[in-house]
């Protein structure tokens, strides 16, 4: 996946991700802020999307790989996604 695919909010699953049914998309706040959200879809229609919750918030958007954050128990988590490791979710027919 390509980082204008991220920023248009292409809906992606991650490399090694053990479920079918779970995809993330970039959801932009304003202009430098905006946050990724994990989306859950039926088994037997992947084109449809029960519910969606924000995981965690965008620190940095590099050329190569995505920045986050998140906080758990007043503890910081960080964690770095590239973008090759995104893989572009496609509607199913």
């Amino acid at each position: 996946m390509t980082k204008q695919d991220f920023l248009n909010g292409k809906s992606f699953s991650i490399k090694g991700d053990f479920s079918n049914t779970t995809t993330y998309k970039y959801r932009a706040i304003d202009s430098d802020i905006g946050c990724v959200e994990r989306e859950y879809r039926m088994t037997n229609s992947l084109n449809t999307i029960l519910i969606t919750d924000n995981i965690m918030n965008v620190e940095k958007i590099g050329t190569k790989k995505v920045h986050l954050f998140t906080f758990l128990f007043r503890d910081k988590i960080t964690k770095k996604l590239s973008y090759e490791d995104m893989i572009a979710f496609n509607t199913v027919e």
